[in-house]
């Protein structure tokens, strides 16, 4: 069986004085990218993983985390991984 890809893409909102904390703790999840931000507190984070259950798990992770006001799904696409393609972390 192939495996598949899962990209996610969320924006997650905190207050800007906790900014830093927040963004080192996103960068520390498997899979995980920070692409932009702004200084209002705003966060555009990018996920991939090899199921959408861990997209979920990563998802429910941040918004846990005690700085995050908001983490909403923007947009999840899936697709199967072609024979010589390595599968993302689980």
């Amino acid at each position: 069986m192939l495996g598949e890809l899962h990209i996610a893409s969320l924006v997650v909102r905190c207050h800007p004085e906790r900014m830093a904390l927040l963004r080192r703790a996103i960068a520390a999840l498997p899979g995980a990218e920070i692409p932009a931000e702004d200084a209002a507190g705003k966060f555009v984070v990018t996920l991939e993983a090899a199921s959408e259950h861990t997209i979920r798990r990563q998802l429910d992770t941040i918004g846990a985390l005690p700085d995050v006001l908001s983490a909403t799904l923007v947009a999840h696409h899936a697709e199967p991984l072609a024979p010589d393609e390595e599968s993302p972390s689980p």
